[in-house]
């Protein structure tokens, strides 16, 4: 099997397929490191969100979004579906 590239951060996020069931995120160190900045970043500054760019499985680039919400209403949507 071919080991990951050290130098880059890794992170797979596989979502829930029903209710009760855990999300789960495969990763390596660097993609928890660049995960975990990305979360102390949005708890120092909280006007602004995290941001960690990172590769998927294939080698694809994305970007992880850490937003710190208040409410509901700002909780209950997805943030890529129009209201």
């Amino acid at each position: 099997m071919n080991k990951l590239a050290k130098e880059y951060p890794f992170i797979h996020i596989y979502p829930q397929q029903k209710p009760r069931q855990p999300v789960i995120i495969k990763t390596n160190t660097e993609g928890l490191c660049v995960l975990l900045n990305a979360i102390v970043s949005t708890i120092a500054q909280q006007e602004r969100d995290g941001m960690a760019e990172v590769f998927d499985g294939d080698a694809e680039v994305y970007e992880v979004v850490v937003r710190l919400v208040n409410t509901h209403d700002e909780l209950a949507p997805l943030p890529y579906q129009k209201s």
